[in-house]
């Protein structure tokens, strides 16, 4: 008994190299079959394409584990965006075989150049076996897919937009009715198109008028993901400053777009509105007095009398307006020489040298976060919420250089900018008592009278 059990161990430790290397190695041909559709062949350029991988499991195959990882499509040859659709699906599909569980992902591509453009095959690493699990690759034995990108097309000239559809609006945050001089008036602009993302948007250009302004705040962009790909929307607020009393007619606002589906050039268009701008209040008084009350010998000395106090308040305006500017300027210099008390020099100097390291880097976007932070850090609860108020707050060569910085932040090509400059001047900043300029969203604020003449 003692040798048969002797004998029986012996065989079992002869044949365990023979049983770890069946568990070990991995079955000839995968457990699940992948395949590939794109939704169009010759795209026009920087249009959408869809770009769908399934991988389909036959229902009750024991040598699929689970896919470890599958990586996002490569290019062979050509330059295109791509961008990921949500999250992978997971449905049951049946065919004329038999079920199968589907795992389905999603791609939106935007090829950037005419010609050629070659994707490689769909490559993943699984995990399975019969005797045990082992993480295997494969790549699809395939030919990689072709596409044929055709040319922009001829005019109309200006920024090209390859699209499905194209939608553009606007609206106002109060009754365009109560429009009066001198006080903006909050006007909303949104794009949404399908089969583009939202920063490849065009900028909307409201216009200005004879007698009235427009003020663009930073756009707001929003990307979704419906069933038939990608659509973007772009909304930029713009305050509307009427500069006198009286009819303003703000022009239609139009934007080009190619139609993809259709092959055609359309314009998308916000039309024209007229509005009617009411008089500041003090005016309207005035008028009233003139016209409707006062008895027919007041008007030879009303008008006089009521021009020349305008005129006196503008001359006291404009030297109070000196007398604190003058102020101002011996305080910030008393600031620069006084220690702060308050404990916030080493947050400050924190942030400088963030600031100095995103500077380093030639990266806008850790640029303008060291910025804001900085910012934040030196004037507290009265720091300048975006780059526009930053830059009224610092002045020229700053502001010019911060507007190239939001530039090749959000325009559609890349700007070029000057870290040094901005670095420069955080370094020697304005003082702390200086107030920003109050504005919603970074508007200047602006006498209506003086704009007229000006404008």
């Amino acid at each position: 008994m003692v040798t048969g059990r002797a004998g029986f161990s012996a065989a079992a430790l002869a044949a365990l190299p023979l049983l770890t290397a069946i568990a070990q190695s991995p079955p000839a041909d995968p457990p699940f079959i992948v395949r590939t559709e794109l939704s169009e062949r010759s795209p026009w350029e920087r249009s959408q394409v869809l770009y769908t991988v399934r991988i389909y499991l036959p229902s009750g195959s024991r040598q699929f584990g689970r896919i470890r990882s599958l990586d996002d499509p490569a290019l062979l040859s050509g330059e295109a965006l791509i961008e990921r659709l949500g999250t992978d699906r997971e449905y049951n599909a049946r065919s004329e075989d038999a079920e199968s569980l589907v795992l389905e992902r999603r791609y939106a591509l935007f090829p950037q150049t005419p010609g050629e453009l070659l994707l490689m095959p769909v490559s993943l690493q699984w995990i399975g076996g019969e005797f045990g699990y082992r993480t295997r690759s494969f790549v699809q034995d395939s030919e990689p897919e072709r596409l044929q990108v055709r040319p922009v097309p001829g005019p109309p000239a200006g920024p090209w937009l390859a699209a499905e559809d194209v939608r553009l609006w606007d609206e106002f945050e109060r009754a365009p009715d109560d429009l009066i001089a001198g006080e903006p008036l909050i006007r909303l602009l949104g794009v949404r198109v399908e089969g583009q993302p939202a920063r490849q948007i065009p900028e909307l250009s409201p216009g200005d008028g004879p007698n009235f302004r427009h003020f663009i705040e930073r756009p707001e962009f929003e990307d979704l993901v419906t069933g038939r790909g990608l659509v973007g929307v772009r909304r930029q607020r713009a305050a509307l400053l009427a500069l006198r009393g009286g009819d303003l007619v703000l022009p239609a606002i139009r934007l080009d777009w190619w139609n993809t589906v259709r092959e055609r050039w359309e314009t998308a268009e916000v039309p024209q509105r007229l509005l009617q701008a009411q008089a500041p209040p003090v005016q309207a008084v005035g008028e009233t007095a003139a016209v409707g009350v006062a008895p027919a010998p007041l008007n030879d000395w009303l008008f006089p009398l009521l021009a020349g106090g305008w005129f006196l308040t503008g001359v006291a305006w404009w030297v109070s307006h000196r007398i604190g500017a003058r102020r101002r300027r011996r305080a910030g210099m008393r600031s620069r020489f006084k220690p702060d008390s308050s404990g916030a020099e080493p947050q400050v100097s924190r942030r400088l040298a963030d600031l100095a390291r995103a500077c380093r880097s030639n990266d806008p976007g850790s640029v303008e976060q060291a910025l804001l932070a900085w910012a934040q850090a030196y004037w507290g609860s009265r720091a300048p919420r975006n780059l526009s108020e930053l830059g009224e707050r610092c002045g020229d060569p700053a502001a010019a250089e911060l507007r190239r910085l939001s530039a090749a932040l959000y325009a559609p090509r890349a700007a070029s900018w000057n870290a040094e400059v901005l670095l420069a001047a955080a370094r020697r900043p304005p003082p702390r008592s200086t107030r920003a300029r109050p504005s919603r969203g970074g508007l200047p604020r602006l006498w209506p009278g003086e704009s007229a003449e000006n404008g």
